[in-house]
């Protein structure tokens, strides 16, 4: 029996005909949904202008603070205020973000953005020369001449965004926000910034400013409350306006690559949210992915930001769809394996996104192999992790990045180990391997590979043996190892070592296969088990072993998919003779009660049972197991005959057929002759007498 190439998607899923494709629990790419904090909402009163101005010095900081907020906020209801009094408000809460209380700092970042942008932001910032922006005090006033000159310097602003830069990468901080009015005055600035033109020096001048606000923007997100408002269709479309927006110039090059790494960032713990995945495709946040992965694969960081967000679309087939449009952004990510072979963020998700749509589409797997040549560079990569994972000693060679960026937006990843990109690497070559054509030319042309990997896949299965704790490093291993062997028919002739390694795997399968842990890695035990089955001279080591006994056995497991894997590895076995004659009475009691709890549905696991008991039957079978066998068969029969008197049903045609040459060559009932070296059967006792009589009587 030649069981089924298996795909494997994040988390290796059984699969047997119909082939399936299970998905995975979803994953977080950045921190854990649970630990974000969670906010809630303050009424606040409003004020009056003269309140504001009466009492600026109060000691309640909070309550005046909170109220000029609510001031700025409603500026357009608020007209009686000129710049005098609009210029003291404000002075005094830019004065206050420095303030002690976190509270009262929240507040003042608030209403000092708000206050700048009820002014014409846009000519405060870029404007050549200053002009005032409120009307001048009438004739004859004091303070005629008395210019507003803090709301003539773009500096203030800068600062306020830096400030507030610093204090939102605080967990406290993120805390304290209590509705969405920060969220609403940063993307109320991104609206007036994307009206500006295009042009080099506008571009240079702006980017600084855009920068400071997506990284504020980016750790809001950390909240899970404000990260659903920040998916909300207005606020995405301005993110997605903002990437990949900008024409490339050498004079800003730098400043221009920090923005669109701090947006895909932002998009990248936005992702965390459920619903992320289809908001991305209504907005095109997808395709600006892909430009990202084509124009900026040389950039560390944004490639990282792209690959972690893309990862998580990878859950869904219309966002492969997507990935795949573009050729050369799947070029590059495959190109990953050698450029970043030692980078263990990059590879894990380079891996797992690869992994994902190799499952969905089978042109990837044939692209990454035979288009872009990579297979070789994925070998190299895994040979890496694997060498890291089983014998560290062995490498001299440091992983710089993982040293130096230990800061930043990386702490999370600190967690991820050298198995969870093994887990990954190896999830991507079962996937490739699905292919016949590309299976056949690694045995072909690439045999020693071929042996090696068999040979380190074995090594991670004699280390990871608690099923408990090990189950998906296990569980891929044996996907791979089952995908592999697939296209090996016999040994190769002369490698005694490579004769060894196979030994070793059927002894080592037979911890995976005889254990009532987890059915699904006792299947893709049984897959590997019955591919190595095909190779007469592996069946001794398999009978040696006793795993046979044990695969017998496992016939009365109430998993159907069990039985199925168990029922292929017999039919190989069966095809040697000392096994047959071992075993035949033991494995028909088990076939017939298999037998006997099919049903039609059931015609895949009835079919292998079938063609089992054709290879059992012989002229010595004992009468009373010839009677089991047709008593389990003819019943089995008269079921399948119900069905197709109602209805054609190829299959059940093809199971009939069976059955009835299991009927047709059943030996009758007879009577042998028990002399030694004699053996013959007669039809009557008297037959059989007369033949004693003048054969063995002298």
């Amino acid at each position: 029996m030649n069981p089924e190439k298996k795909l494997t998607l994040t988390k290796i899923t059984l699969n047997r005909p119909p082939q399936k494709i299970g998905l995975p629990p979803k994953i977080t790419l950045n921190k854990q949904l649970d630990s974000r904090p969670q906010s809630s909402k303050i009424d606040i009163q409003p004020a009056n202008i003269n309140w504001l101005v009466d009492n600026i010095q109060q000691e309640n900081k909070l309550e005046w603070i909170q109220k000029c907020f609510v001031f700025f906020k409603d500026w357009t209801q608020n007209t009686e205020c000129n710049d005098q009094g609009k210029e003291s408000i404000l002075k005094q809460s830019i004065q206050l973000i420095d303030f002690n209380d976190l509270q009262v700092r929240l507040y003042a970042i608030k209403a000092a953005l708000f206050g700048f942008t009820t002014l014409n932001l846009l000519e405060l910032l870029f404007q050549k020369q200053a002009k005032p922006l409120l009307r001048r005090p009438k004739s004859g006033s004091k303070i005629q001449e008395q210019l507003p000159s803090l709301l003539y310097q773009p500096q203030q602003f800068l600062a306020i965004l830096q400030k507030t830069a610093q204090l939102s990468n605080e967990n406290v901080f993120l805390n304290l926000i209590n509705d969405n009015s920060l969220s609403f005055v940063l993307f109320r600035i991104l609206k007036l910034f994307a009206q500006l033109p295009k042009d080099q020096a506008t571009t240079s001048q702006q980017l600084p400013y855009l920068n400071l606000i997506f990284i504020i923007i980016k750790n809001i997100a950390n909240n899970q409350k404000e990260a659903q408002k920040l998916l909300s269709p207005i606020y995405i479309q301005l993110i997605d306006g903002h990437l990949h927006s900008f024409p490339c110039d050498q004079t800003y090059e730098k400043d221009l690559l920090n923005l669109y790494t701090t947006i895909t960032a932002t998009l990248r713990n936005l992702a965390n949210e459920n619903n992320s995945v289809e908001i991305y495709l209504q907005n095109g946040i997808i395709k600006k992915l892909v430009i990202s992965m084509v124009s900026y694969s040389n950039n560390y960081e944004l490639i990282l930001n792209t690959l972690r967000i893309m990862s998580k679309m990878s859950l869904s087939k219309e966002c492969c769809e997507y990935f795949l449009q573009s050729t050369e952004a799947m070029q590059n990510i495959s190109s990953f394996f050698k450029t970043y072979q030692t980078n263990i963020y990059i590879i894990i998700r380079a891996s797992f996104l690869l992994a994902n749509m190799t499952t969905y589409f089978e042109g990837i797997r044939q692209l990454i192999y035979y288009k872009f040549n990579q297979f070789g560079d994925i070998l190299k990569c895994f040979d890496y992790f694997w060498t890291k994972e089983i014998s560290p000693q062995q490498l001299n060679q440091i992983d710089q990045f993982s040293q130096s960026r230990a800061a930043w937006d990386f702490q999370i990843l600190q967690s991820e180990k050298d198995i969870d990109a093994l887990i990954r690497i190896i999830r991507l070559i079962a996937n490739i391997l699905t292919i016949e054509q590309i299976g056949l030319d690694i045995l072909k042309n690439y045999s020693n590979e071929y042996r090696v990997l068999i040979s380190k896949l074995l090594k991670l299965l004699q280390k990871n043996t608690v099923i408990s704790k090990q189950q998906e490093i296990i569980s891929c291993t044996l996907s791979c190892l089952s995908n592999l062997t697939f296209y090996e028919k016999q040994t190769f002739l002369n490698d005694f070592e490579y004769k060894n390694v196979k030994f070793e795997l059927i002894t080592t399968l037979g911890h995976f296969i005889i254990q009532n842990e987890d059915q699904e890695i006792c299947c893709d035990g049984l897959r590997v088990l019955s591919n190595l089955s095909r190779q007469k001279d592996l069946i001794k080591q398999i009978m040696k072993s006793r795993i046979s006994e044990g695969v017998i056995v496992l016939l009365d497991s109430n998993s159907r998919e069990v039985v199925y894997y168990c029922l292929g590895v017999i039919l190989n076995l069966l095809q040697d003779q000392d096994f047959k004659k071992k075993e035949n009475m033991n494995i028909i009691d088990y076939i017939t009660q298999v037998l006997n709890d099919c049903t039609t549905n059931e015609n895949d696991i009835a079919n292998l049972g079938l063609k089992c008991l054709i290879l059992l039957l012989d002229s010595n079978l004992n009468q009373e197991y010839a009677k089991k066998i047709e008593t389990a068969v003819s019943s089995f029969g008269n079921v399948c005959d119900q069905v197709l008197q109602s209805k054609e049903n190829n299959e059940l045609n093809n199971t009939r057929q069976l059955i009835n040459q299991i009927i047709n060559n059943i030996p009758e009932e007879g009577y042998s002759c028990m002399q030694p070296n004699c053996g013959r059967k007669f039809k009557t006792q008297m037959e059989l007498q007369i033949h004693i009589n003048r054969r063995h009587k002298l």
